[in-house]
């Protein structure tokens, strides 16, 4: 019954011997898993900048364009010719009072300068940085049709002194306003003068004065 009883005393102790070293092999891989170090990382260098490299210059806003003072079309350079001149010829005649004698009368050829331009006290003007927008009346006569040539082309003779001189005053006064008219009613020539004076106008304002742009137009009655 003893020798028994210590048999059952040393299986016991082998078992609790095997459990208790295989709870210590446990407990030491655990550990050891615990406590490995992890390896460390190599951090990358910084890229080395090449000997040629050259860094960007900083970014700068566009400097705002210099405004050009706007000039007074009033009072434009005289020797910018806006105007255009050009010859006209008419035959006119004035015929005297009834009398015994016949109707006396005087006929007229009359060649007379007319000047066409455009009035700029009128001018319309808006303005974008150094952009131009000008609307402008079209061409008018400007003063007086000028005789440059007057020839007598019939007269009566019955006429003297001084009613010769107001005969031809009178003619001569006639003739103009004949030229004047005449000149009103071509349209064509009206739209010749207006757009040469605008070209001329828009190259002075761009090449002499610096503007980066032109526009003008007429206005629209």
């Amino acid at each position: 019954m003893i020798k028994q009883h210590s048999i059952q005393w040393i299986v016991s102790g082998i078992v609790a011997l095997t459990v208790f070293g295989l709870l210590l092999f446990l407990i030491n891989s655990n550990w050891r898993s615990l406590t490995t170090t992890a390896t460390p990382v190599p951090e990358e260098p910084w890229p080395t900048l090449p000997p040629t490299f050259t860094p960007l210059p900083p970014t700068v806003a566009p400097a705002a364009p210099t405004l050009i003072p706007l000039p007074d079309l009033r009072r434009i350079d005289p020797a910018i010719e806006l105007a255009i001149k050009f010859p006209v010829t008419t035959v006119t005649t004035v015929r005297g009072a009834q009398s015994f004698f016949g109707r006396d009368e005087i006929t007229l050829k009359v060649t007379a300068e007319v000047r066409l331009a455009v009035d700029l006290s009128r001018a319309e003007i808006r303005r974008d940085g150094n952009t131009l927008l000008i609307r402008l009346p079209r061409a008018t006569i400007s003063g007086e049709p000028n005789p440059i040539e007057i020839e007598v082309i019939g007269e009566s003779r019955r006429w003297i002194g001084s009613q010769i001189t107001a005969a031809q005053n009178q003619a001569l006064a006639q003739a103009r306003a004949e030229i004047r008219q005449r000149v009103a009613n071509d349209q064509e020539l009206i739209s010749i003068a207006s757009e040469v004076a605008y070209r001329r106008l828009e190259r002075w304002l761009i090449d002499d004065l610096g503007f980066s742009r032109v526009t003008i137009e007429p206005i629209i009655p």
